[in-house]
């Protein structure tokens, strides 16, 4: 008999988002195996970190806020797309994850972004991994 597979799917949700790496901990600690994981927004950060085995690393930076730290990573974007832009957030999550290609992380990782341009939905994903 074939071992059944899980997915996880993580949400958005700013700061809040940063509890996707406690319920990850939990799922590991009750020994269930996460085969594949897929994301938005803040998901998508927690997500790729975690197939590419870096959730520790985002775990402590993330542990590591205070409250100014946390206001100095918003940039508010009055525009389309969203109330925060997340281009401080990205630009220190490069420092942790600086993954470009997820063929090297040990499990499959796929994130959805909405195009602003047509409203559309995008999916990234990979359909292979390394075993």
């Amino acid at each position: 008999m074939r071992k059944m597979k899980i997915g996880l799917a993580l949400g958005s949700g700013a700061a809040r988002g940063w509890s996707h790496i406690g319920v990850i901990k939990a799922l590991k600690q009750t020994g269930i195996d996460i085969d594949i994981v897929a994301g938005c927004s803040i998901g998508s950060l927690v997500g790729a970190a975690y197939a590419c085995n870096k959730l520790s690393a985002l775990e402590q930076w993330v542990c590591s806020f205070r409250y100014w730290d946390v206001l100095r990573l918003m940039d508010v974007s009055w525009g389309r797309g969203g109330l925060l832009r997340g281009e401080r957030v990205f630009n220190h999550y490069r420092d942790i994850m600086p993954v470009t290609d997820f063929d090297h992380c040990s499990r499959r990782f796929g994130a959805v972004a909405t195009n602003l341009s047509t409203g559309r939905e995008l999916w990234f994903c990979l359909v292979y991994t390394s075993p």
